[in-house]
């Protein structure tokens, strides 16, 4: 009976470190088949559906009812997280229909954001007007540094396995 304890709590932990990061309800809402440079070419098209994307924070302004979250593209890895290792697509923006915090939402940051297409917006790189697509968010993960080098074996990581041997 304490093995079988044992099995299952070893077996749960082992299972919740591949989970996604975000909802099992948004990430399957998402639609898998949106591929970012298309959303970048085209995010009229894409009005009104759920992506899921990830990077890292470029700036962080605060408006008077709203937030905007510029983030520059990286594809997602396990766990929905960004891979730093992974070469960037572009830019998306975030908006956040409240006040997020700057200093939390801060330059450098990995993200992963689930949330409803809204169609492209301006934004000005360089003093160069660009269009984005921009996302309303529905939920949100902020990553902590050290998790950049979780599972990407860029770093340290914590393993284990089982394994055999003969011995004669």
């Amino acid at each position: 009976m304490a093995n079988r304890l044992i099995l299952a709590v070893l077996v749960s932990v082992l299972l919740s470190g591949c989970a996604p990061v975000l909802s099992n309800q948004i990430t399957r809402e998402a639609d898998g088949k949106i591929a970012f440079p298309d959303l970048m070419k085209q995010p009229d098209r894409f009005r009104g559906a759920v992506v899921i994307l990830g990077g890292q924070i470029i700036e962080t302004v605060a408006k008077e009812n709203e937030t905007w979250v510029q983030v520059l593209q990286l594809p997602l890895g396990d766990r929905q997280q960004p891979d730093h290792r992974a070469a960037p697509q572009g830019r998306f923006l975030v908006v956040y229909p409240r006040f997020a915090d700057p200093l939390i939402y801060e330059k450098g940051r990995k993200i992963t954001v689930g949330g409803v297409v809204q169609g492209g917006r301006v934004i000005t790189i360089g003093g160069r007007p660009y269009t984005v697509p921009a996302l309303l968010e529905r939920e949100t993960h902020l990553w902590k540094a050290e998790d950049d080098y979780a599972g990407t074996g860029s770093g340290p990581a914590v393993q284990f396995g089982i394994g055999f041997g003969i011995w004669r």
